[in-house]
């Protein structure tokens, strides 16, 4: 005879000769025993691959029982752990203060004005026409604040480009930046000012922006030159002063 049990139940069978496999088998649905349960012969645990091969003898007892998770206790046990002594540090943090010291400027981290230069630039415009724009000249002088040492983006705008295409069907005015000493800015972020750092404001694209790093002296904003295709004259004319461009500088901090 041999006792087969499972948690509260057990039975009495002739088993001898019978492998732990079989019994497995042949009680699983019985006494509801899961895959996992681990199987032991008179105390002696056996391994899942061994039960085809463990035969049953004569008044053995085999013991299905469900695999236990001391992990996750472990686990828990440490969480609850750190629950307990976490407040001890924090007791410890909160303890001191300090104060940070800030300097506010009464005055704007940059100023712009109009150079001097920009009332010189002209040209003249007949119907049906092609033009160039005399330049280098200065249009707009920025002047980043006293210990201001960010970085900016200058953006010029057109602000008449709708009187502007009644006149022109073509202009495109080349921007670029200089500084104090009027050497080139670097304004494409490519890391070096060269002949590359310029931009094209034209009626298709109304406002460009440039983007000077990290510059304390005073900039320059220029027109280094352009062109222009001019519309045909219709028969009133186009009026005093129609064909002037309103330029608009707006600096902000990056």
């Amino acid at each position: 005879m041999a006792e087969i049990k499972y948690r509260d139940q057990f039975e009495e069978i002739e088993g001898t000769g019978k492998t732990i496999s079989d019994l497995r088998r042949q009680f699983k649905d019985e006494f509801g025993i899961p895959d996992k349960a681990i199987a032991k012969v008179n105390g002696k645990k056996i391994k899942f691959d061994q039960e085809t091969e463990t035969v049953l003898k004569k008044d053995e007892t085999v013991q299905f029982s469900r695999p236990t998770n001391k992990a996750a206790i472990l686990v828990g046990a440490l969480l609850a752990a750190l629950a307990l002594t976490g407040s001890i540090f924090a007791y410890g943090f909160i303890n001191s203060t300090t104060t940070l010291t800030a300097t506010l400027a009464n005055s704007n981290f940059a100023d712009v004005s109009v150079n001097t230069s920009a009332s010189t630039i002209t040209w003249n415009t007949f119907g049906f026409f092609k033009g160039t724009i005399p330049g280098p000249n200065g249009v707009f002088n920025v002047q980043p604040a006293t210990n201001y040492n960010g970085d900016l983006v200058v953006t010029v705008t057109l602000g008449n480009a709708d009187k502007l295409a009644k006149v022109y069907r073509m202009l495109a005015l080349k921007f670029d930046m200089i500084d104090s000493t009027g050497n080139p800015i670097d304004i494409n972020e490519s890391g070096a000012a060269d002949a590359n750092d310029w931009v094209m404001l034209t009626l298709d694209n109304g406002a460009v922006s440039m983007y000077p790093r990290a510059v304390t002296s005073n900039m320059t904003v220029r027109l280094d030159s352009g062109f222009f295709i001019a519309n045909v004259i219709p028969n009133l004319g186009w009026g005093s002063g129609t064909g002037s461009p309103d330029l608009f500088c707006e600096v902000a901090q990056r």
